[in-house]
């Protein structure tokens, strides 16, 4: 068309042909010129047309770094090309990827909205995101399970991964399981990387302090510069996936502790109870069930009432003494809720007659005894007898083992067979306290090697702080003496200061058992443990039966202005020595059950019995006297038996999900922004916006509507121009 349109040139004779033609040749370049411009214009029309038909994206970022992460390309020679930067920033939807997808599977999913719970949700959602990933990816399924991160084999794979996900109480948190992805797609080679985090947005799954690794991993696969400087080659998109409930609404047993969990038949159970709330108001009732096997009995309950919004309550249920034996029961809310998992806690109590114990005390024994056996006698669960520390030496093997722990109130100078009467007595499975005083006057007999191995160590002299500002600290958090402090916070909040000690025996060379549970101020021992065979020696280095009226105390345990402290003091101790210390029958998910029955003999196997209703099949230790149970992550109770008909073992314990645990506060942006890094990520909740996201990281911006602007400006252009160019033609060739 452009060829047919041109004009014809006529013949026109002139005379004056030598003045016209410097003018023709002048007006055939300015014509042959605006016929290349033209035939520019219309080229570059049908190449804009051919481009609109392929619909091309390109990856705007990448000459933008700032947008997202650039990919350019090197050369041989380690330079790089802006050629190669050009073709590696043209989209493909077909690219193989590495593709991440964590899902939580934390206890909170199981939150129940439209007849689906959250891991439901995740679940399709997870799916639907392997359907738009290209083949020959790379494909990774994470969840909180504890689990090394890999690449699965294929798609089917990965589909089938995620259909046998599994609610994991006591998995990691999501956030951990994110870094875990960020690490593995970090040694993928693909150019494209892309995670998915499918979740419910609920606090504890992102802890404020899990945010400097992840933040580091994503800036470790960002590129440091443009695409014109040296940087990587590979991109990485991040994806939060919200299927949480916006608006939850759950009531929670959020904190349980039932005390004594080692009761006697007279000693009344206390149950303390922390409840949460979020949601409309609403009443609710809560039971306490006493359980056997599959029979329930609903023991006693009481109402409360929760205000709009978020709110806590505490309840406290004061059940009479129990029968001796094992007691395992529940607390429960009468109507389960949306998450029904924290609608119950489980417990257990083991109730037997009281333990004998000896006191062993100076004269007046009466009298130098009183302040220990008023502080025991709170624990009700001991049975006294107290005599004098001389009758020590001829009490027989026989009448000593009557007793399941003996304690020695600042004794005196011993023999050393009633050292050995004392150190076989421990190791055949019971408990020696020993409280020195200013009895301990002949220290060779102290020092007597028969001696030390029941005391644990050397006595070198009496220090002295006239001042009072000595005191002692415990040494770590595990020590079993120091289990009844546990029960109510953690051991340095407690005012030790008001056990004030102004003297106290200094130890040296430590028996290689020996471990110091509780050091002095000054760095010194003041109590030490050992174990002698299958029992346990406490040394305490100050004692606690001096008279009222002493006129130079060694300490003033007996008469601190914190009398708990003292209570609680002696009655770890005595735990201890007699080998309940730590024995405890209610766990936290995660934890190891360690139980020591109190029977005389200790079965060789025995069978456990799981909340789900699986048996295993145990080997108690009988060296230790102790059953070590498999750890625990289903909430509920467990029963150990064993003996058949005539059962000689029949113990258990019960497992909960950690307080808070069940939380469902929703975060906002900044605490996303906290743990990834602000622009780091996009938060999506439909499957269209991951589309729209997906589409711009691999494929990039289409140029389309831009082409047809181009386009249509280039064809109104040519219009113009053309119109003008022939109409000044057919005018000149008019005239």
């Amino acid at each position: 068309l452009h060829l047919l349109m041109r004009g014809k040139p006529r013949m026109i004779e002139f005379p004056a042909l030598m003045f016209l033609k410097k003018r023709l040749d002048i007006q055939k370049r300015r014509n042959r010129l605006k016929h290349w411009i033209l035939l520019a214009m219309r080229i570059l029309a049908c190449i804009l047309i051919g481009l609109a038909l392929a619909r091309p994206s390109v990856k705007l970022a990448d000459w933008f770094p700032s947008l997202t992460m650039s990919a350019a390309k090197k050369t041989e020679d380690g330079k790089w090309s802006f050629v190669g930067s050009i073709a590696s920033s043209l989209g493909s939807q077909e690219a193989p990827i590495a593709v991440a997808v964590v899902v939580d599977t934390s206890i909170r999913m199981d939150y129940m909205q439209e007849n689906q719970t959250r891991l439901d949700v995740a679940r399709d959602f997870s799916r639907w995101i392997l359907e738009q990933v290209p083949a020959e990816s790379d494909i990774a399924v994470l969840s909180c399970e504890r689990e090394a991160a890999v690449f699965q084999v294929d798609v089917r794979a990965a589909k089938e991964k995620i259909n046998r996900l599994q609610i994991a109480p006591m998995g990691r948190t999501v956030a951990d399981a994110t870094q875990d992805a960020l690490t593995l797609l970090a040694e993928s080679e693909h150019q494209q990387r892309e995670v998915y985090i499918l979740t419910d947005l609920t606090e504890p799954g992102w802890p404020g302090d899990s945010g400097g690794t992840i933040q580091n991993l994503i800036a470790g696969m960002k590129p440091e510069t443009g695409v014109f400087g040296k940087t990587s080659d590979k991109e990485l998109g991040v994806f939060i996936v919200d299927v949480g409930a916006e608006k939850p609404v759950n009531s929670a047993i959020t904190r349980f502790q039932i005390s004594p969990e080692t009761a006697t038949a007279q000693t009344p159970v206390r149950i303390d109870l922390e409840l949460s709330h979020i949601g409309p108001a609403l009443e609710k009732t809560v039971e306490v069930v006493l359980t056997s096997g599959a029979n329930e009995r609903i023991r006693t309950s009481k109402n409360l009432s929760f205000p709009e919004g978020e709110s806590k309550r505490s309840l406290t249920f004061p059940l009479a003494a129990f029968e001796p034996g094992t007691h395992q029961g529940k607390l429960r809310f009468s109507v389960p809720d949306a998450l029904t998992v924290d609608d119950e806690v489980w417990f257990t109590v083991q109730v037997q007659t009281p333990w004998k114990l000896l006191i062993l005390a100076p004269p007046p024994v009466r009298e130098s005894s009183q302040y220990l056996l008023e502080a025991l006698k709170t624990a009700e669960l001991f049975d006294f007898e107290t005599a004098a520390l001389s009758s020590l030496s001829g009490m027989t093997k026989r009448e000593l083992e009557a007793f399941r722990g003996i304690v020695l109130l600042d004794p005196d100078p011993m023999a050393a067979p009633v050292w050995k009467k004392l150190a076989d007595y421990v190791s055949s499975g019971h408990g020696v306290a020993i409280f020195l005083g200013a009895r301990a006057k002949d220290l060779a007999s102290f020092n007597d090697p028969t001696a030390m191995e029941v005391l644990g160590a050397k006595l070198i002299q009496q220090a002295r702080e006239p001042d009072g500002e000595l005191w002692f600290i415990p040494e770590g958090e595990s020590s079993p003496i120091f289990s009844t402090f546990r029960q109510y916070r953690r051991l340095e909040t407690f005012p030790w200061d008001a056990l004030p000690v102004f003297r106290y025996w200094q130890l040296s060379e430590l028996s290689p058992r020996a471990e110091v549970a509780a050091s002095f101020i000054d760095g010194r021992p003041a109590v030490i443990t050992q174990p002698i065979g299958r029992g346990s020696a406490v040394t305490v280095t100050t004692p606690v039966s001096e008279l009222p009226d002493v006129r130079n105390p060694w300490n003033l345990w007996s008469r601190t202005e914190a009398p708990y402290m003292f209570l609680l003091f002696s009655e770890g101790i005595v735990k201890h020595i007699i080998g309940i210390g730590d024995q405890r029958f209610n766990y936290i998910a995660g934890q190891q059950a360690v139980l020591r029955p109190n029977i005389e003999t200790i079965p060789a196997t025995c069978l456990m019995g799981t909340p789900s209703g699986k048996s295993i099949r145990l080997t108690p230790d009988t060296v230790l006297r102790r059953i070590v149970a498999p750890i625990v992550s289903e909430p509920g109770n467990s029963r150990i038996r064993s003996g058949g008909a005539q059962e000689s073992l029949d113990t258990g314990f019960s497992v909960n999900i950690p307080g808070g645990a069940t939380n469902l506060q929703r975060i906002g942006t900044d605490r996303l922004n906290a743990v990834l890094g602000e622009k780091n990520y996009k938060l999506v909740r439909t499957p269209q916006e991951i589309e729209l996201g997906i589409a711009r990281r691999r494929v990039g911006q289409e140029l389309f509507p831009m082409i047809m602007l181009l386009l249509t400006a280039l064809f109104a252009a040519e219009y113009v121009f053309s119109n003008r160019f022939y109409g000044f033609r057919a005018e000149t060739t008019g005239r």
